[in-house]
């Protein structure tokens, strides 16, 4: 089902840039082969809570701090205030499923027929919503094209699998291809012997963070961190970060490129006055291990 999304919880898209260089080809054509997975190219995203893995067209941002529980993908800057402005601006909205439970293939067909498309058309006031089923990377998946008035206002990809998500844009552009031809179950994928101790790595970082115990994650960070900070620049960083490491920190997922991630952390208060802060961490595998590379916190100034 679509959610119903108006305004951004900014009043613009908060952006976190990581740049990345994209090596390899995808593989991948559409079709209706269960057997075909599509060969990543990096960078990639890795959602956590969804459990999905897609390749970041060259030079995209995966923005996953904007909405709880939705990835805008886009290039450039954005001048947007709703949801409406980043399709319009040809940005892609992906998201997990969370209302389809059975994954399987007569399952997911009377879930797009029955549910999906009923909820669409009603969301949309348009009857002119075309479906074609099909099945690729082992999954089923579904493409739908919503007209209002002769003029098409969205291209929907519904992938089925051990983890549903929804890929929304406009139109179907090349790079709506490109997340749509690469987007795979975690286990499916080239990081399902990565993701759990990726998560470790982030969780045991961030839980040293909160205790401020510099001294601990000075000595088991990579070398080049150690070489542009000093141990006591990393506590005075995590002293200032205090009163924001006690608060719920989000991570929503990484971007990943060949034994390297960054992850985009949320700092969100107890406070509905306060606005939520934002930082970033970058991991490099070292000695067959994830060790911390850059960290960014919020500082009280933010």
């Amino acid at each position: 089902m679509i959610r119903k999304l108006t305004l951004l919880s900014h009043k613009t898209l908060f952006i976190i840039l990581i740049i990345l260089v994209a090596a390899g080809a995808v593989l991948y054509t559409r079709g209706n082969s269960s057997e075909k997975i599509a060969k990543a190219e990096y960078p990639e995203y890795l959602n956590f809570a969804g459990n999905y893995v897609f390749s970041v067209p060259k030079n995209y941002t995966v923005d996953e701090q904007s909405l709880a529980g939705v990835q805008f993908v886009y290039t450039g800057k954005l001048a947007v205030k709703t949801v409406e402005d980043v399709y319009n601006q040809n940005g892609i909205a992906v998201q997990a499923i969370d209302d389809q439970k059975d994954h399987s293939g007569k399952a997911f067909k009377d879930y797009v027929n029955k549910t999906f498309v009923p909820d669409t058309k009603k969301s949309f006031s348009t009857n002119d919503v075309k479906v074609k089923f099909g099945k690729a990377n082992g999954s089923d998946n579904a493409l739908i094209t919503v007209k209002k008035d002769g003029k098409q206002i969205r291209f929907i990809f519904l992938k089925n699998g051990q983890h549903p998500v929804t890929v929304i844009s406009k139109e179907e552009t090349a790079t709506f291809k490109k997340i749509e031809q690469t987007m795979v179950d975690v286990e499916q994928s080239d990081l399902k012997d990565e993701a759990q101790s990726i998560k470790q790595a982030l969780q045991n970082t961030i839980q040293l963070a909160k205790e401020q115990k510099a001294v601990d994650l000075y000595n088991s960070a990579a070398p080049e961190l150690r070489t542009k900070n000093t141990q006591t620049e990393l506590s005075s960083a995590l002293q200032a970060a205090a009163p924001n490491l006690t608060q719920n920190v989000t991570i929503s997922g990484v971007s990943y490129s060949l034994s390297e991630f960054t992850a985009a952390l949320r700092f969100d208060p107890t406070s509905k006055d306060a606005s939520s802060t934002f930082g970033a961490m970058a991991f490099k595998k070292t000695d067959g291990q994830w060790k911390l590379e850059l960290l960014t916190l919020p500082t009280p100034k933010q």
